[in-house]
């Protein structure tokens, strides 16, 4: 079951990394304090690779030899890639690194190495969240201005169970402020931000697939109504009479025939009355 979990995992980051290589319409622009805070947040670790995607799950890295434990494994696009998917994404960093150089002449050169590759896999990662993020639960604008909303008033809980206060102010008791209309907590790395702009490029196809699930609803929903009208048509064509026979004791019966339209048998009569 884990093996195949991770497979499915490996082919969904195969296919963010092909989408984010041959992307040519974001628009991104981060800087080397963003990259700062994520490696402090333990959200990039470049010890790992790929860094934006090691899991939550326990390292065997202080696991025995001896241990027959299974080892844990993280989901990489790595072991998987093709020849010339390793040539573009290598391409890509050189290009970012040469860039920057030119920018700054006195950058340090490991870390403009660093945060050439956090530029690509930033990108990467991007294009996986655009797959599988929380923003794809979003209809339309108002789902998406309800889950700002939800995720604000869930941070003030957190701050508040944290101990640090909150600072209310007049905008709170109508409007919300400029941050929380139109940006999220947490959003230090300016995910959210850049997740929203690839929700709205993807509205189109949104609205395709919706319209094609609500089409093949309308056919299911057009199979049940003729299914229940036959039914009803047949439960009104057959009628159940009870045959009382006397004499000997019998088991009551029940006889079940095809009536013609309009005729009425009144029930619990006997035999005699029923021209038997």
């Amino acid at each position: 079951m884990e093996k195949a979990w991770d497979e499915a995992t490996e082919t969904d980051l195969l296919e963010a990394l092909e989408e984010a290589l041959g992307c040519t319409k974001c628009q991104i622009t981060i800087t080397e304090a963003i990259m700062k805070g994520d490696i402090s947040d333990g959200v990039y670790n470049s010890s790992h690779y790929p860094p934006f995607f090691v899991n939550k799950r326990t390292r065997d890295d202080n696991i025995s030899p001896l241990d027959t434990e299974t080892k844990h494994t993280d989901p990489t696009w790595w072991r998987r890639i093709s020849v010339s998917q390793r040539e573009r994404y290598y391409a890509l960093v050189e290009n970012n690194l040469n860039r920057a150089l030119e920018e700054t002449k006195n950058a340090d050169p490991e870390a403009a190495v660093l945060f050439a590759h956090y530029q690509v896999d930033y990108h990467i990662r991007q294009h996986h969240l655009a797959r599988r993020g929380v923003l794809n639960l979003c209809r339309d604008s108002n789902d998406l201005h309800e889950l700002r909303s939800w995720q604000w008033d869930m941070a003030a809980i957190d701050r508040l169970t944290s101990g640090k206060e909150i600072e209310v102010t007049d905008e709170d008791e109508g409007w919300l402020p400029e941050e929380r209309m139109w940006g999220w907590p947490t959003d230090r790395n300016l995910e959210k931000t850049h997740q929203v702009i690839l929700w709205k490029r993807s509205w189109p196809k949104r609205r395709k697939q919706l319209k094609a699930v609500r089409a093949k609803w309308a056919v299911i929903m057009e199979e049940r109504r003729k299914q229940r009208e036959m039914l009803l048509l047949k439960q009104g064509a057959t009628v159940t009479v009870r045959l009382y026979c006397r004499g000997e004791l019998w088991d009551v019966r029940k006889l079940q025939r095809e009536v013609e339209t309009g005729t009425s048998i009144r029930m619990g009569r006997t035999t005699q009355s029923l021209g038997f």
